[in-house]
């Protein structure tokens, strides 16, 4: 019985996943490589190879009192980057929160640890993404002109105005 309660559930996901992609989907490339900027001061090659996509992610504001945590943070992202592996059943993916909102909501950064803004810029053939978390991705875009639009976009999601509301 457990087993059919998991396909269901997974198949529910699989449901979810692609009414988000289909309706929600901002902008794709067909090969992406995640690099991640290491403790060795170094780009490190990560296993996350494939298809990557842009998408719009429901914002829910946060009740009035909520904790502000990691698990919050969640809720807020407006938009997320999903990169569909080749290598592995495993997926990248990674929320894009607006300044406008991670400044209302963490003035001091999540947790208190002093990272104020997610920032996105480009250098050479990599964009450069920095998390609310302190991590530093490098995706590396095998087609330039997929590069530059994609990084638009990204810079336009971190620096738009989202209305801020708590119910």
């Amino acid at each position: 019985m457990a087993e059919v309660d998991n396909q269901i559930s997974g198949k529910r996901a699989l449901d979810l996943f692609k009414s988000t992609l289909n309706f929600n989907l901002l902008y794709t490339t067909s090969h992406c490589v995640i690099y991640k900027f290491g403790e060795s001061q170094e780009w490190e090659k990560t296993e996350f190879q494939g298809t990557l996509a842009l998408y719009l992610r429901e914002f829910q504001p946060l009740a009035p009192g909520e904790n502000l945590g990691y698990e919050s943070l969640q809720k807020l992202f407006c938009y997320g980057l999903i990169l569909l592996n080749r290598q592995s059943p495993e997926c990248f993916s990674l929320g894009l929160l607006p300044n406008k909102v991670t400044n209302h909501f963490f003035p001091n950064g999540v947790q208190n640890n002093g990272i104020l803004e997610m920032d996105v810029e480009i250098n050479d053939n990599l964009i450069i993404v920095k998390d609310l978390l302190g991590d530093i991705y490098g995706l590396w875009v095998f087609n330039e002109e997929d590069r530059k639009k994609l990084f638009q976009l990204m810079e336009f999601c971190l620096k738009n105005d989202v209305p801020i509301t708590q119910q």
